[in-house]
């Protein structure tokens, strides 16, 4: 076949390179596929065979990017020689098979610009040759991995793999590669080839499905220039739209880096791409055979047309979603739970869903869906059960800004996704777990509720360092002059911190400064029934969790209130907690007692139980 007349952007079978020269130049490395990687790629060749016997599909070689070297009369393989060069071993390896089937069939050639003599010895492999150099190594030993594998415990003849990789018939499954022909692209930016090369990263090529499709795409619209220009800019919007934090993580969920083009996430979803699916170019193949079947009976742009209109479509659905703020909050929370995109689609696509606001009741009866309704939440325990209640914390999150009326109030899953985060005692149990490592923590947390000097400002590791800081903050704590506890003032409190500091080996609820903070000065000697119930339990980052861990109620809500104002994202309702909004009454602003815990707790009970009897309605 004449390559030249191909699409710069296109998918070829091996049938279609045959008769056709391939120059490996000398900037790139030889072949170097091992053992490993050859049987890799027999074995998916097999597989394939084994699920598809007897239709079109097509196993994706991935990317052969090309360039055509008028000088060497001959196609210059910027990427994919390693592929390339392994199905001509295949292919080489039943070579009297090939001339008595496909008589009237060239093999595709080969050369080598480093080692002129590698394309001699691709055809004829001898034993005797291959220590001669690390290109004949690795011909020799992938060759004889070849052998072992077709005449070894496979369910196919050798012949079963030959038909399939040079198959060029519509009613066989058959191999192809994505056809990337950069050469008018070098010409015009007057670049070498070698600096394409460079420009995909060292022989890994870059492109992304997405970036394929829409090469395929502005392709196929050809001369059609206002409607090439329409879909570049739309398609730039769709990307920066997905680009912003905020969106995409109520989208996607959790960033995990998969998507370097975001907007491949659509089209993998009008693909139905599972997660499973071996083939990294799967959705471009969708795309690509669409085209080509349609292509059949219908006009190629008009075809284009409404395959982007799909995607347009699907993105201002999912922007609607966004900007509604009940739909936000729970369609953000099932993506957290892990239910797909598609599947929420299809219910709002569901002819029993009516309107936006039975969407919505249908989504919310699945978020219930995900925590035990009939299980009483005072029953459960902070030791056993953290899964649990982590779960119901997160949606009485949720479901407590759904039922707020300012439109302004948003649960950010951007910084939610982008901190982890800890179960935390409001009111915290005898610290014996500070003691070591936690311990200074605590004291500096402490010191810094009292004076308000922040030890972040100092080297404490070094004698100067904490000199200072000790000056500092003794000097801040004698100007207030208010006594605390019998017989301390702030300044006395501090200095007895700054002491215990000092005293690595005296453990914290061994101290004398302990026991008057703790019976004293914050009065938490006194019983408390909700230790390791929800009751006192709250979400909080880890940063700002293991900052003070075990520190007291009105030290905790302090160093809360600092990290808010530095930027750290404090869950809405782990505020409210600290800030006393739920409980029937302030009065005493330094202690979370019982009242606040059964009025926390009732709170939980009260939105989780509307939000299940609003979907019942």
């Amino acid at each position: 076949m004449d390559l030249s007349k191909k699409k710069k952007l296109d998918t070829v079978t091996v049938f279609d390179l045959m008769g056709n020269n391939f120059y490996i130049p000398d900037y790139q490395r030889g072949y170097r596929w091992t053992k490993l990687e050859v049987e890799k790629l027999l074995t998916d060749l097999e597989k394939f065979l084994q699920e598809h016997p007897n239709d079109n599909a097509f196993y994706s070689m991935q990317p052969l990017v090309v360039y055509h070297n008028e000088e060497e009369d001959a196609w210059e393989v910027i990427d994919g020689q390693q592929r390339l060069t392994t199905l001509y071993l295949i292919l080489n390896s039943q070579k009297d098979l090939l001339e008595q089937v496909y008589s009237e069939m060239k093999l595709f050639r080969l050369a080598y610009q480093s080692r002129p003599g590698s394309g001699s010895y691709l055809s004829n492999i001898e034993e005797s040759k291959k220590n001669e150099n690390i290109d004949y190594y690795h011909i020799f030993q992938a060759s004889q991995a070849i052998k072992e594998f077709l005449n070894g415990e496979t369910n196919f003849k050798p012949q079963d793999f030959v038909d399939l990789i040079v198959n060029n018939t519509d009613n066989r499954p058959s191999v192809k590669f994505i056809w990337y022909n950069v050469t008018e692209e070098i010409k015009e930016k007057n670049i070498s080839p070698e600096d394409k090369f460079s420009d995909l990263n060292i022989g890994k090529i870059g492109l992304t499905n997405a970036e394929l499709i829409k090469a395929q795409f502005l392709h196929t619209v050809g001369k059609n220039e206002s409607e090439a220009l329409r879909i570049a800019s739309e398609w730039d919007h769709i990307e920066h739209s997905l680009q912003d934090g905020e969106f995409w993580s109520f989208l996607y969920g959790k960033e995990d880096g998969k998507y370097a083009t975001r907007i491949e996430f659509l089209f993998d979803i009008i693909k139905n791409k599972q997660p499973t699916e071996p083939n990294d170019y799967y959705t471009f193949d969708q795309y690509t055979k669409d085209i080509e079947e349609k292509a059949k009976s219908e006009d190629q742009v008009l075809i284009v047309k409404k395959l982007w209109k799909d995607i347009t479509d699907k993105f201002y659905l999912y922007r609607g979603w966004f900007e509604d703020n009940r739909l936000y909050h729970i369609i953000g929370y099932l993506r957290y739970k892990e239910l797909s995109i598609k599947t929420m689609e299809d219910m709002y696509n569901d002819p029993e869903t009516l309107d936006k606001e039975c969407f919505f009741e249908k989504l919310k009866k699945k978020a219930l869906e995900t925590i035990n309704q009939t299980e009483d939440i005072r029953e459960l325990n902070y030791k056993e059960d953290s899964k649990k209640i982590r779960s119901i914390l997160v949606l009485f999150n949720i479901l407590s800004i759904i039922e707020c009326e300012k439109d302004n109030v948003r649960f950010s899953f951007k910084e939610f996704y982008g901190n982890k985060w800890d179960i935390e005692h409001i009111r915290s149990q005898t610290p014996q777990e500070v003691d070591g490592g936690g311990k200074k923590d605590w004291i500096v947390c402490n010191i810094e509720y009292f004076s308000g000097v922040n030890h972040k400002n100092y080297q404490l590791d070094s004698p100067e360092g904490f000199e200072q800081y000790k000056t500092d903050v003794l000097e801040k704590a004698e100007q207030i002059t208010d006594e605390l506890a019998q017989g301390y003032t702030v300044k006395r409190i501090c200095e007895k911190l700054l002491t215990l500091y000092r005293k690595t080996d005296e453990k914290i609820t061994d101290s004398e400064i302990y026991e008057i903070l703790n019976k004293q000065v914050f009065k938490q000697g006194a019983s408390f029934d909700y230790v390791d119930q929800i009751g006192n339990l709250v979400l909080l980052d880890q940063g700002t969790n293991r900052g003070y861990k075990n520190a007291f109620f009105p030290v905790k809500r302090k160093w809360i209130y600092r990290r808010e104002r530095e930027g750290i994202y404090i869950l809405p309702c782990t505020k409210n907690a600290f800030s006393k909004n739920y409980s029937k009454t302030i009065f005493d602003l330094m202690n979370w007692n019982d009242e606040d815990a059964e009025a926390y707790m009732e709170e939980i009970e009260r939105v989780i139980r509307s939000g299940r009897d609003n979907g019942k309605a």
